[in-house]
């Protein structure tokens, strides 16, 4: 792909030949398309799969992901949901192909300078889930303020159910509802914390799987 330095493509976008010129995040862009003769080799199968392994898992997730992974692209001209989906392909997917898969225990949907807080755990109430933590933890960048972002993902369905504000640091606990299912549920469990400001996150932590 090749940017224009001078931010401009001298009027152009669309598609010349096999050449298409674009805008991308505040740039112009041009790329070469074409289709492939030659048989994929596996390792560029491998590529195609993790590929979509990223974008199917992140799919139900993005208004989460916009804000959890936002301030990784300030003053960048990096796109929330690329930053995302190159993390998860690099750090959260394991196995050989053709037998790839998400590994839920690295996955991060939020990332960010914040101090990571202990004592996180999760249990199954009723109506859905309640997630607890350590409120007495104290670190630089840490406010009794600061707001709780919670996600469960369901690997069986490729769905989620998640709260950008789910309640304050110094509470020391929060839920979030699931909506009722007539068969039992997995759900992978997350919590991030962000200031009240939104200006600093912290990686989003894995809370466990549960049973619902």
């Amino acid at each position: 792909m090749a940017v224009f330095r001078n931010g401009s493509s001298g009027g152009f976008s669309g598609r010349n030949g096999n050449v298409i010129t674009y805008m991308l995040n505040g740039q112009w862009v041009s790329r070469i398309i074409g289709l492939r003769t030659d048989k994929p080799t596996k390792p560029v199968l491998a590529v195609w799969q993790v590929t979509k392994l990223a974008a199917d898992f992140l799919k139900p997730v993005k208004d989460f992901i916009r804000t959890g992974f936002e301030l990784e692209t300030k003053g960048t001209f990096l796109n929330y949901h690329n930053v995302a989906a190159e993390y998860n392909r690099l750090n959260a997917i394991t196995g050989e192909y053709p037998d790839q898969r998400i590994d839920f225990t690295k996955v991060l949907f939020s990332k960010g300078k914040m101090p990571a807080t202990p004592g996180i755990s999760v249990k199954a109430i009723k109506k859905g889930l309640t997630f607890s933590w350590d409120s007495s933890f104290s670190a630089i960048g840490i406010k009794a303020n600061d707001e709780v972002m919670l996600l469960a993902y369901e690997p069986d369905t490729k769905d989620a159910t998640f709260s950008l504000y789910a309640g304050k640091r110094a509470g020391g606990e929060a839920s979030l509802s699931i909506r009722k299912r007539k068969d039992p549920l997995v759900l992978e469990t997350y919590i991030s914390f962000i200031s009240q400001n939104r200006k600093i996150i912290s990686d989003s932590i894995y809370a466990g799987q549960i049973i619902w």
